[in-house]
């Protein structure tokens, strides 16, 4: 059971300055039962400054100061079987959970392009995270190791997400659109089993996209095309008796959509037409803890579903 009352202030500074300040009160109650029964209270008070400045009429920066509370999953406290896993024993429930919370600061800006062709956009920012969810060891013997969710302590992320999105009108081709973003990514945390710096679960180095979107309005078309890929190398995961790395292709999709008869919408959509977008992990399977460093075997696995073509069909009734 969560409540949360909250208060919002909107601040008009001048005709090129505003700020918005809010506070959100959190007080939640979570019980359990079964093989262990527990109620346990959670209080946060989550602030939060938002602090606009039109430069000029085409360029806006934006400074953000947040406090930002995670909720838990229901999964993280039961016990669970890994179907990806055939070695793993019935991974544990783990009832001591507490939230994990960070400080963002963020600092963004946006540029609108002369004769409204578009718009270019930053963001740069830095988190401050506690009580970090990662996995544990929760051992009760030396003869059945054992790992569960837990917080591992304290960790930083940081990273810069640039984005644009431009009408080709310097080419007399005012009706294509072309978009482009590149995300970079860090952080650190001390892993539990190794005690070594290392990046926090899930947090990637990076990621590029490209797209374009053309509008054909004499014919009711349009069509495009998306490109994504992910920077591969540090995605790690680091269990009690095991660690993997993965890696994969990069991300293909082209669409045609056409607006017919009786106002339907037609959109063919074609996925992984390129490559076969192959996901491939490698699991390093260790005798005993990983900090005791002997290597038992390499796992190699690559997956991909391959291309799907689609067809949409859609309208008002």
């Amino acid at each position: 059971m969560r409540y949360e009352p909250f208060a919002i202030h909107n601040w008009i500074i001048s005709s090129r300055m505003s700020l918005e300040t809010s506070v959100l009160y959190e007080t939640s109650e979570i019980t359990q039962s079964g093989d262990v029964s527990k109620k346990r209270d959670f209080n946060f008070v989550k602030p939060k400054i938002d602090f606009r400045y039109d430069l000029t009429p085409a360029l806006q920066v934006r400074g953000t100061i947040e406090k930002v509370v995670q909720q838990l999953s229901f999964s993280d406290f039961v016990a669970a079987t890994d179907n990806q896993d055939e070695d793993s024993n019935v991974q544990v429930g783990n009832e001591n959970l507490r939230q994990e919370w960070y400080w963002n600061y963020e600092l963004n800006s946006e540029y609108r392009l002369p004769n409204d062709i578009g718009v270019v956009s930053g963001r740069l920012y830095y988190e401050d995270w506690h009580d970090r969810i990662e996995r544990l060891d929760v051992s009760i013997s030396e003869t059945n190791l054992q790992s569960a969710n837990g917080n591992i302590g304290d960790g930083e992320k940081y990273g810069l997400d640039l984005n644009s999105s431009i009408r080709l009108r310097m080419f007399d081709m005012p009706n294509m659109l072309v978009t482009a973003s590149v995300s970079l990514e860090d952080s650190k945390i001390i892993d539990p089993f190794l005690g070594i710096e290392r990046r926090m679960l899930f947090s990637y180095r990076g990621r590029t996209s490209m797209g374009f979107r053309h509008d054909l309005p004499n014919l009711n078309l349009n069509y495009g095309l998306n490109w994504m890929n992910m920077f591969d190398g540090g995605r790690e995961r680091y269990d009690i008796d095991d660690i993997e790395l993965s890696g994969g292709d990069p991300f293909w999709s082209v669409f045609v959509e056409w607006v017919g008869f009786s106002n339907l919408t037609f959109r063919l959509d074609a996925n992984r037409i390129v490559s076969a977008g192959e996901f491939c992990r490698e699991r390093q399977r260790f005798v005993g803890r990983i900090s005791a460093g002997i290597l038992e075997e390499i796992e190699d696995q690559c997956s991909s579903s391959g291309p799907t073509v689609s067809l949409r069909v859609s309208g008002t009734f």
